[in-house]
């Protein structure tokens, strides 16, 4: 199962499914996460994945794939960059539910419990025009498990506990859930998870990180099943806490300034998730339907926060807590409805439907009142064709249209709309190889931005959509401008080849994101000088009796203005150097599986001026699993083996020529254990 899992996150190229056979690689059916995966790059990840290697963060779930990096050093902070671009930049799902808005670009804004998880697709570059709304590089579609994917064949009823400890922070985690069905086809399932660490982690020189304990917590709660002929329904809700003590930049250290001192606080990352789905699938080619209503808030709040007490500032700086001790801060409220179908037409198939969503950005003021929401209206209507032109031709074509109705917190309306066509054309060369080559453009209206901007505390203003002429006071060394809609243009060269016991996939892309978004501490702009990509991957699998190997190579080339983005072009991206990943694993029993995982990420020389090089770096780890039974399943793993002291690319490094970077170092020498066991 594992070793089919590795080929399926390292080639996926359509979304397939591989088969668990030791003798050969087979495509099966179609993952559908929010429809059918296009023909494009995917990367896939599964629950026995997760597993195997103990996933307890974005980082262990995507870092297997060379063209992504999730930097951040603690949870709290990590973010997801594929192909040099920031997860703010691609439409994000959990279990159908689009995580819109940002919350603050000191923090990540993807938070998932990795024990739910059922499977994740990366899609890179704007494709699908079924992908949702905003999807200017790619998207992210995590699909959480349901009482179907725990109840074994023939079972009714069950539970499962799990247990893992941590040593380099002294985190225990523990996990239950309880399953069954209800009817004959309509199950239940309640999950949850806690997990507390004693100790600050501890970097590869010895030196803990301050500020980095965990406290982590997630409830679901998910009724699911059929409950009649062609009829499915699902109904959940989750709540997912993240709370400790962090230093008010969360991905920095004790840094000094003088205006905004990065002091701890205690903090609270909140996301709750109310999701209903509804498929009607009856005997007809003509008829797949699909429904999700989800309401999503995500919140992120502080217990104080230390400006300057004047402003503007002047020496010696003295500063004041603006908010009394009180939890102070705000969220992003997503009400959404997707309604789609497909049809198929003998060999062709085509995927249609309506999307809606309306999202709020509020603040959580204890002090001051009378700031306003904001307010984007999302409408969409999207058409996909996967169509058969020839035994050894196909075209995956599409187009989507997006309507955008934004009201600012100082009343300024920006309604924007757009059209989104894609077209892939794949040939089959011979029976193994096959070569495809694709053009996709995506569009995104303006919505709103950080909800941590929103408010600025020493001025006690607001923050302004800019709609004057261009500039080029505000940002030296780039041009910015009128607040305006956002476009990517993608074009991609691919190829896949399956013979025997190896594969291989790879691509060669450019993309180009034009008006992208920029905010200073009181006012919005766009950026009249593009975001530039361009990049390769190339990902390789062989298997060998009871071996699988596994190669990855990746490098992108993010760019503005003709410099390559950095750490301080949050919400956009960061640049990080060519990309290699390896992995082996080994069947040693059909009860016993052994494997490694390494990355080795080369250093950039390529960075902005008067910034400093960002050193490359060698990381390995260990797993192994012993599952004798269908009850009882042992792992260890063992991160980071070498105890390498280093800073992931994709961390903040700094907007200056420092020796040491602002950012947290990545974890040093960590052994897990677990053991689970079904009931």
């Amino acid at each position: 199962m594992l070793r089919s899992s590795i080929l399926l996150a390292l080639l996926a190229p359509s979304g397939l499914v591989v088969a668990d056979q030791a003798d050969e690689v087979q495509m099966l059916d179609v993952v559908r996460v929010l429809g059918q995966a296009e023909e494009g790059f995917n990367v896939a990840v599964t629950d026995d994945m997760i597993e195997a290697r103990q996933a307890s963060d974005l980082e262990d779930l995507l870092g297997h794939d060379p063209s992504i990096t999730v930097g951040g050093g603690a949870p709290v902070a990590q973010k997801i960059y594929v192909r040099g671009l920031e997860d703010t930049l691609l439409n994000v799902t959990i279990d159908g539910a689009t995580q819109a808005g940002y919350l603050y670009h000191h923090q990540g804004r993807v938070n998932v419990e990795p024990e739910l998880i059922k499977n994740v697709v990366v899609k890179a570059g704007a494709g699908n025009a079924a992908d949702g709304a905003g999807a200017l590089g790619g998207a992210i579609h995590f699909q959480l498990k349901d009482a179907a994917d725990m109840l074994a064949p023939g079972e009714t009823a069950g539970a499962l506990i799990k247990g893992g400890f941590s040593s380099n922070n002294s985190a225990w985690k523990k996990h239950a859930s309880a399953y069954g069905l209800l009817t004959e086809d309509f199950g239940v399932l309640v999950s949850g998870t806690h997990l507390k660490s004693t100790k600050d982690y501890k970097a590869g020189d010895g030196n803990r990180a301050s500020e980095t304990k965990q406290l982590q917590q997630d409830f679901l709660l998910k009724l699911s099943g059929n409950l009649a002929d062609n009829h499915y329904v699902s109904l959940s809700y989750e709540n997912y806490l993240d709370e400790g003590r962090r230093y008010s930049r969360a991905n920095m250290g004790a840094l000094f300034h003088p205006i905004y001192p990065n002091l701890p606080v205690d903090q609270r990352t909140e996301r709750q998730s109310w999701i209903g789905k509804y498929g009607y699938n009856p005997n007809s080619e003509l008829v797949d339907l699909s429904a999700t209503l989800y309401h999503n808030d995500s919140t992120i709040q502080k217990r104080g926060d230390l400006w300057a007490a004047a402003w503007p500032p002047a020496p010696p700086f003295p500063t004041a807590d603006y908010y009394n001790g009180d939890y102070h801060g705000g969220g992003v409220k997503s009400l959404g409805f997707d309604l789609r179908n497909i049809s198929r037409l003998g060999a062709h198939q085509f995927e249609y439907g309506y999307e809606y969503r309306t999202d709020t950005a509020y603040l959580v003021n204890p002090v001051v009142n009378g700031f306003n929401d904001e307010e984007t209206d999302i409408h969409a209507l999207f058409l996909q064709a996967d169509l058969q032109i020839f035994d050894n031709l196909r075209l995956s074509t599409g187009v989507r249209y997006d309507d955008y109705d934004y009201t600012d917190n100082n009343g300024l309306n920006i309604s924007d709309s757009g059209v989104s066509p894609n077209a892939t054309l794949s040939f089959d060369v011979t029976d193994a190889l096959e070569l495809s080559v694709g053009y996709a453009r995506a569009f995104k209206g303006v919505s709103s931005p950080e909800v941590f901007f929103l408010e600025f505390p020493p001025t006690g203003g607001t923050l302004s959509s800019y709609t004057g002429p261009n500039s080029s006071v505000v940002l030296p060394g780039f041009t910015v401008g009128a607040l305006q809609a956002e476009e990517s243009d993608n074009v991609e060269l691919g190829f896949k080849y399956r013979a025997g016991d190896f594969a291989a996939s790879g691509e060669l892309y450019r993309q180009t994101i034009e008006h992208a978004q920029y905010t200073s501490s009181t006012t919005r702009y766009s950026y009249v000088d593009d975001v530039k990509v361009k990049g390769y991957a190339l990902r390789m699998a062989y298997y060998m009796d009871d071996v699988s190997i596994n190669l990855g190579v990746a490098h992108s080339k993010p760019e503005i203005g003709g410099q390559p983005l950095s750490s301080g072009d949050m919400g956009l991206g960061t640049a990080y150097g060519r990309s290699w990943t390896l992995g082996l694993e080994y069947d040693y029993s059909a009860t016993i599986v052994l494997g490694w995982d390494a990355r080795f990420v080369e250093r950039l020389t390529d960075v902005q001026a008067g910034q400093d090089e960002k050193a490359g770096y060698g990381v390995h780890d260990l797993f192994a699993q012993w599952q004798p039974n269908d009850q009882l399943s042992v792992g260890i793993a063992i991160n980071n083996l070498f105890d390498k002291f280093y800073y992931d690319q994709g961390t903040y490094y700094s907007r200056d020529s420092t020796t040491d970077p602002y950012g947290l170092p990545e974890p040093g020498r960590n052994f897990r254990l677990y053991a689970s066991y079904r009931f």
